[in-house]
């Protein structure tokens, strides 16, 4: 009776491990990784430098023009603003400032810098949107010459590495699909330190000149040059707390699939009081029944009709969360997913996919500020972490929502992605 009793919890337990292991199997994290040296490489021929109007007196922009100067290198800068968010127009703009050069050693694309919004598609970043249009131009002009963006803050090589550019991150997103779709234009992508020193300028130009042995995701810092490398992951050591679900739990897109999966589970967690977002609000698919479903419960639930990428109307959300429930949980499922390839793709193409993913998410971590929660969840996914063909507005919403989570955490706030 002992054994008979013995042999089948034993042999889930075995059954319970095959499956940890194999679950295991599957964890990988982004980490950045030290490389010798690169200072001292040497650029040919002349540069083009894209720069957006609205940091054209920039420090960091003068620093950069200058310092490849030092470098015997040869610049023409070209300023655009908004009013080259057209391809003809910023096409025929790329084929004037490089008609008379006879050699053009590649192009420096600064445009990430501009995080102000872009003024036809708010949700969108200036740097962004001109960022993608020049990758169109460059193409359809046939400007010969390898593209390398810029940013600063885009990326974290380490926990004493500040974030400071949440929305560059867009433009890393965008660049990982740019490798993939026009890889014979792509260079890479190289995020620049705070402080852009004299040895900072030497190793800029080492990256850009191959000293960093092929590499197109680089970050220079005071320390030396670090290069993005995605490395198994072992699986975290629980430390034997739990997470109850309380209070009020928001979902945004709670109407979808995902986020009724989501909803159903914290509810079986412990909820006490749902509120469910989505553009229809109790008008959208299926929302009357899963609301009767979750009811049925026990738990409250309130379904609202709400685009997240609409500061206001979210701020209304929040502000009718109930005082006898207050909010304890985000879960941000809101976001749609479309198959355009660069080539074809419309800053209103863009502007449909990154509204609700990364807007909406913005909008939820300004208006909580530093509120404590015990969770503020976004879930990204691996088109942000190595770009997926037709995906690059996905792409640069996921890399959004996974730089914005980091940042979070730095600031000692609830993230996850």
């Amino acid at each position: 009776a002992t054994l008979g009793a013995v042999l089948p919890a034993l042999s889930a337990y075995r059954r319970s491990s095959r499956e940890q292991s194999m679950v295991d199997g599957w964890r990988y994290r982004v980490v950045w990784r030290p490389v010798g040296e690169v200072a001292g490489g040497s650029l040919s021929g002349t540069w083009l430098v894209v720069v957006p109007a609205s940091c054209a007196g920039d420090e960091l922009v003068a620093g950069v023009v200058s310092g490849l100067g030092r470098h015997g290198v040869d610049v023409v800068s070209l300023v655009v603003d908004e009013g080259d968010l057209d391809v003809g127009v910023l096409g025929e703009r790329l084929g004037r400032a490089v008609a008379d050069v006879s050699e053009l050693g590649g192009v420096l694309s600064l445009l990430a810098l501009d995080e102000g919004p872009c003024s036809g598609y708010p949700v969108l970043s200036s740097g962004f949107a001109l960022s993608l249009m020049l990758v169109r131009g460059l193409v359809e002009v046939g400007v010969e010459g390898l593209l390398w963006c810029v940013s600063r803050g885009a990326v974290s090589v380490g926990r004493s590495d500040r974030l400071a550019g949440v929305v560059q991150s867009q433009v890393w997103g965008l660049g990982r699909v740019v490798g993939l779709e026009q890889s014979a234009v792509w260079g890479g992508l190289v995020d620049l330190p705070e402080v852009l020193d004299e040895r900072a300028v030497g190793r800029l130009v080492g990256v850009l000149s191959g000293g960093g042995g092929g590499e197109d995701q680089v970050a220079v810092r005071g320390s030396g040059v670090f290069v993005r490398r995605l490395t198994r992951s072992a699986a975290s050591v629980a430390d034997g707390t739990t997470w109850r679900v309380r209070g009020s739990v928001l979902v945004t897109g709670g109407t979808g699939a995902l986020g009724a999966r989501v909803a159903r589970w914290v509810v079986g967690q412990g909820a006490e009081h749902l509120v469910l977002t989505s553009r229809r609000g109790v008008e959208a698919p299926g929302a009357s029944e899963l609301c009767e479903e979750l009811e049925a419960l026990g738990v409250g639930v309130t379904v609202v009709a709400c685009d997240v990428s609409d500061r206001e109307q979210l701020g209304a959300v929040l502000d009718a969360v109930p005082g006898e429930f207050p909010l304890r949980a985000v879960f941000h499922a809101a976001g749609v997913e479309q198959a355009v390839e660069l080539a074809g793709m419309s800053l209103a193409d863009a502007a449909g996919v990154v509204s609700g993913k990364a807007a909406g998410a913005g909008h939820l971590d300004a208006l909580l500020g530093d509120r404590e929660l015990d969770a503020f969840v976004v879930f990204s996914s691996i088109a942000g972490v190595w770009g997926s063909g037709g995906q690059a507005a996905y792409g640069a919403a996921n890399a959004y929502l996974d730089a914005l989570v980091e940042d979070r955490r730095a600031r000692g706030l609830a993230g996850t992605a």
